[in-house]
């Protein structure tokens, strides 16, 4: 098999005539080697959109898988790919688990030297031509991946010819690295997206991972009901931008009744970044589905904005099944809230708090301590606020200034010297050890644990914990995932 150079794509003729003699193959994978914890593994359902638009428009064979799941090494991932003959590599990826690409693209790129290989997830829009370039592969997409794989395919069947791809973001034959010029649009009506790809999936191995949702061994599929967010929060980045797009009530209602109906699921969490935008939107989700489908379990570990629950959508989503929810504060002080971009009200975030545990929904704090700037009197206030609170559990962690953010940005012009170079590797959310804040380091590291034992060391939260925890059995199964988080952020 021919030899190429990293940015080479294939373009004879003949050549394209006899590759196309068999069915084109694209391999799908969601990178994610084993990790010291095994924690929030989820349905790569960005993959499975990309997978299903695709579909629609090409005669494919595709295999979709999760890293995680299958707990493959990378070479072995690789292996799996060269087995299965890849035309063409389509590798998700978030940053702390990049460290694995230059393995698998080069272990790709050793057996099928032909395959195109692609990049793309959040770790390549926060990265985007850096990503590309510690790799062995030949394209990157920063953004939505439907509409640009599409023009990867078309133009990889045509003739290898992607230059013209806007966006894109690509190796030159001497392997440099180049953004092509202009923009591909979004998809604005999100109805218009087929449904995922789930049958690309076994869905009775999610059931046994324990997934963003702090509940383990649950018959359950996840789900995205909209894209985008339209806050600025300066320490996150968004794949899909501010402009906040939705599916409809029907469509997310009959993506819920065919999981149902084929798969037999029980449990739906969605993953949006801002379920609850629009309260319209979401008070006729709620009486489309009761009307429907009746009451299912629900969870929402990342997807509701606090400070816009009220009255009317606490009972109206309890009502559907809702039972989890993740509630982000991040700071207790409005001077923080104000330079992170994040705006919370905070009495008012505290009252939807309130409004869904009395509702019966079991209630989950994130919060962050060591925000440029912050002193050890905010982390106090930020602490003592979600103690206080109708949380039942809640997570403190250390402010990290991420490539792509407006974060890094402000640490590199204000604070330059805080910066801790962090390979991929040490990028698991929970053993991360950063500290921007004005608060020295030993204190600041001995304060986020006393932020632990202020938070849960309180008779009041160990009883409600214990009665409202959703499915009492699964709580010792909880403990001891939750008892390994803490022996590697603290020991």
């Amino acid at each position: 098999m021919r030899k190429r150079t990293p940015g080479w794509l294939p373009g004879n003729a003949l050549i394209r005539k006899l590759e196309m003699a068999k069915k084109t193959r694209l391999f799908m994978a969601l990178v994610g080697p084993p990790p010291k914890e095994v924690l929030y593994v989820t349905p790569p359902l960005g993959l499975m959109y990309i997978a299903a638009w695709l579909r629609e428009r090409f005669d494919l064979e595709i295999r979709l898988v999760n890293q995680r799941v299958e707990k493959w090494s990378s070479e072995r991932l690789a292996k799996e790919i060269v087995a299965f003959d890849a035309d063409i590599v389509a590798l998700g990826c978030m940053t702390p688990s990049a460290y694995a690409l230059p393995t698998i693209t080069r272990g790709v790129r050793e057996g099928l030297p032909k395959a195109l290989i692609v990049l793309g997830g959040p770790h390549v829009a926060a990265f985007r031509e850096e990503a590309l370039a510690a790799t062995f592969a030949d394209l990157a997409v920063a953004g939505e991946g439907e509409i640009a794989m599409e023009h990867i395919v078309r133009a990889w069947l045509d003739n290898g010819d992607m230059t013209g791809i806007p966006a894109v973001i690509r190796k030159e034959p001497d392997g440099t690295v180049t953004t092509n010029p202009g923009a591909l649009p979004i998809i604005e009506e999100l109805d218009s997206l087929p449904m995922p790809a789930y049958d690309l999936i076994d869905q009775r191995r999610y059931r046994w991972c324990h997934s963003m949702t702090a509940v383990p061994y649950r018959n359950y599929m996840a789900l995205f009901s909209s894209r985008g967010c339209p806050y600025g929060c300066m320490y996150c980045h968004n794949v899909f931008g501010r402009k906040f797009r939705a599916h409809s009530p029907e469509r997310i209602v009959e993506e819920i009744k065919q999981c149902i109906r084929i798969y037999n699921i029980n449990e739906i969490e969605f993953v949006d970044d801002c379920f609850n935008l629009d309260k319209k939107r979401v008070m006729a989700y709620a009486d489309l589905l009761l009307r429907e489908v009746g009451p299912i379990k629900t969870s929402f570990p990342n997807a509701i904005r606090g400070d816009l629950i009220d009255d009317d959508t606490a009972k109206a989503l309890a009502q559907t099944g809702l039972y989890y929810s993740a509630l982000s504060m991040e700071s207790g002080t409005p001077r923080i809230q104000k330079l992170i971009g994040k705006n919370l009200d905070i009495p008012k975030f505290l009252e939807g708090v309130e409004l869904f545990a009395k509702n019966g929904v079991f209630t989950v704090g994130y919060n962050m301590l060591g925000f440029p700037t912050e002193t050890l009197d905010e982390m106090e206030q930020t602490v003592r606020l979600a103690s206080e609170s109708y949380l039942h559990i809640a997570s403190f962690f250390k402010v990290t200034p991420f490539p792509g953010t407006r974060l890094l940005d402000y640490v590199r012009e204000h604070c330059p010297e805080k910066i801790k170079p962090l390979a991929f590797e040490e990028m698991e959310y929970s053993l991360i050890n950063a500290n921007v804040s004005d608060v020295p380091d030993d204190i600041f590291d001995k304060y986020v644990k006393k932020a632990y034992y202020k938070f849960y060391l309180r008779p009041d939260r160990i009883y409600r914990i214990v009665r409202d925890y959703p499915g009492l059995w699964k709580l010792p199964l909880y403990n001891i995932a939750l008892a390994k988080r803490i022996w590697n952020r603290f020991m």
